[in-house]
């Protein structure tokens, strides 16, 4: 259904999108002046990050319940508040365990932001042209986090770290006055009984999840037995699914074919591009010994490529078709990879920049596409379990990619450094080995892409 309203519901929830991105790495580049204005150290503070990210996903995954549960007005301002309250927490914590909580109340709020948009699209766009305004909403989501480091890199510096949570606390504040005109409408309430159980095990799943991929590669054991209690967590969340009644979220999606590679293909491409988002700037401070105002200044090009490749290829989709679209997004990704860890290893910073840049461009031309491709298949009724899965395969992205190719990279330069290289080559040798492994994985993409793709193309003719 189009109408008048359409155009600015649509801005309203993209400024969601943008918002909920942006505050995924809002306190990233203050991590090191909050541990000496709160005498803590850097693994507490970085519960800070890892604390939103998993209360983020938490949310995420009840979001199929929400949005049949309540209506779209109540929960666009049940999340603004959250968001508001957060926020404003955060800017007044006199003390590091209530400026966590506010991370935490922050999360809850913007954390409905992201599905509550996907949702709003696929109910009021018609399917025809699904990718082009998906792929507006993809690019406000990957512009957001890339975006935080390097406004709150230059606010850090100059206002002190606490600055950081004015933004997020203006941005909801705005976008609250904007949407008590026009966020009105949408599906009736349903009456949905809520499954605490499921929420404890997601909870208990992804933070065992990260612990344990964090820590793999070095405590071996404590991350085995981690990944263990994750696995066997997140199984029972599963086939609990399978056999509620009134179940928390639908595992039916999964059970298309059309789906499920889809899923599969935004993981890949989100672990990929989180994991740049991170590990690129400490690349540049660390290993070519950049200013963090400079590393900031060499992301934005990476940035805007990739907001315009997700915009232009969800246009794309819609007039095409998954082939040649997706392969050739991940084919460049993966060449993006390879020129990234060719300039970490041979000292060549351009290099490494121009590769991290397509790398950049590659993913944002599959986001998208992939998430379009397995929504716009499915039954109505399943929508709202779709877009969940989907948000659930971003947020899980988002936790575990840097994780795992953190730990990868922790490992490695530790080995360099044992070895006798400098900090600076140990550095760059531990960057270029989480680009490694990277590359494998977005190399398993590439070969799902093309097969998914020419699958795609066979039903459409």
């Amino acid at each position: 259904m189009r109408d008048s309203s359409l155009g600015p519901l649509l801005a309203v929830f993209y400024g969601c999108g943008f918002l909920a991105g942006f505050n995924e790495n809002l306190v990233n580049m203050a991590l090191v002046a909050i541990m000496g204005d709160f005498s803590i150290d850097a693994v507490a503070a970085q519960w800070l990050v890892t604390g939103y990210m998993i209360a983020v996903t938490v949310v995420v995954t009840c979001m199929a319940y929400l949005y049949r549960r309540l209506s779209m007005r109540t929960l666009f301002f049940a999340a603004a508040a959250l968001s508001i309250a957060g926020s404003a927490g955060g800017f007044l914590a006199p003390n590091f365990l209530l400026l966590l909580v506010a991370r935490l109340v922050q999360a809850v709020g913007t954390g409905v932001f992201i599905p509550l948009m996907m949702n709003v699209i696929v109910d009021r766009v018609p399917h025809e042209r699904l990718g082009t305004y998906l792929a507006i909403g993809s690019a406000m989501i990957t512009i957001g986090p890339a975006t935080a480091p390097i406004v709150t890199g230059f606010m850090v510096s100059d206002w002190g770290w606490r600055s950081v949570f004015c933004v997020p606390l203006a941005a909801a504040v705005a976008l609250t006055v904007v949407g008590i005109f026009v966020v009105r409408g949408g599906r009736e309430p349903e009456r949905a009984r809520f499954d605490l159980l499921s929420a404890l095990l997601t909870a208990a799943g992804v933070t065992l999840l990260c612990v344990g991929l964090s820590e793999v590669t070095l405590r071996p054991a404590v991350g085995a037995a981690a990944l263990i209690g994750a696995a066997l967590a997140l199984g029972w969340f599963a086939r609990r699914q399978e056999h509620l009644a009134r179940l928390l979220v639908s595992m039916e999606p999964l059970h298309h074919g059309m789906f499920w590679p889809a899923a599969l293909l935004v993981m890949v491409t989100m672990v990929t591009y989180f994991s740049l988002s991170v590990m690129a700037p400490l690349y540049f401070e660390e290993a070519a010994g950049l200013a963090a105002s400079a590393a900031g200044v060499l992301m934005v090009a990476p940035v805007l490529a990739n907001a315009a490749a997700s915009v232009l290829s969800g246009r794309a989709l819609d007039r095409w078709g998954e082939w040649p679209l997706l392969p050739a997004g991940l084919a460049i990704a993966v060449a993006g990879l390879a020129a990234t860890i060719a300039g970490a290893l041979t000292s060549s910073v351009v290099v490494a920049t121009v590769g991290i840049f397509f790398g950049y461009l590659g993913t944002g031309m599959v986001l998208s596409p992939a998430q379009t491709a397995g929504l716009r298949r499915l039954p109505d009724e399943l929508d709202s379990h779709g877009v969940t899965l989907m948000s659930m395969a971003v947020q899980l992205s988002a936790c575990l990619g840097p994780a795992a190719y953190v730990g990868i990279m922790s490992s490695a330069t530790a080995a360099a450094s044992a070895a006798g290289a400098p900090a600076a080559q140990a550095s760059a040798e531990g960057f270029a080995g989480a680009m490694i492994a990277a590359l494998v994985v977005a190399a398993a993409g590439l070969v799902t892409a093309v097969f998914y793709a020419r699958y795609a193309k066979r039903r459409s003719l």
